[in-house]
């Protein structure tokens, strides 16, 4: 569909481009042209390159994200407690529908990542995993609790 954009592009632009640039702009109109048409095959390579990258690497950067954001979400808790943190999210409707956002990210990038090669219902099994990580490791992280001696 990009590529299609920048064809039609490409034809406005050798097509239309020229007769109105003729009579708006005296000097210099086949410049803007040939500009356009070094400019657009350039963009279309950046466009498939990046494109490709993005493709392949969508679900990594999806589990990278969601579990950068569920630490993140924990991290602003004031009570880095282990019965606060797991009180606050069952009980907080708000803080209840964060974490299964986070864990629907999580479990799409695992199940991408390890389909043709593991049963999806195993893989589930492994989505709450950062969110305990961080609950059950808040306590030996928590500020308060570190000595300067």
């Amino acid at each position: 569909m990009v590529f299609i954009f920048y064809l039609l592009n490409i034809i406005i632009l050798t097509s239309i481009r020229p007769l109105i640039a003729r009579f708006c702009i005296r000097t210099g109109a086949a410049r803007t042209v040939y500009f356009g048409l070094y400019l657009f095959p350039v963009l279309a390579l950046v466009h498939l390159i990046c494109g490709g990258l993005i493709y392949y690497s969508f679900a990594y950067i999806t589990i990278v994200l969601s579990v950068v954001s569920m630490a993140t979400h924990f991290a602003f808790k004031i009570d880095q407690s282990v019965h606060f943190l797991v009180v606050s999210t069952v009980t907080d409707l708000r803080n209840c529908l964060i974490l299964l956002g986070h864990w629907a990210l999580h479990a799409y990038g695992l199940v991408v990542i390890t389909q043709p090669h593991v049963n999806p219902a195993l893989i589930i099994l492994l989505v709450p995993t950062p969110a305990l990580f961080y609950i059950l490791t808040s306590r030996f992280t928590d500020p308060s609790h570190l000595h300067s001696d």
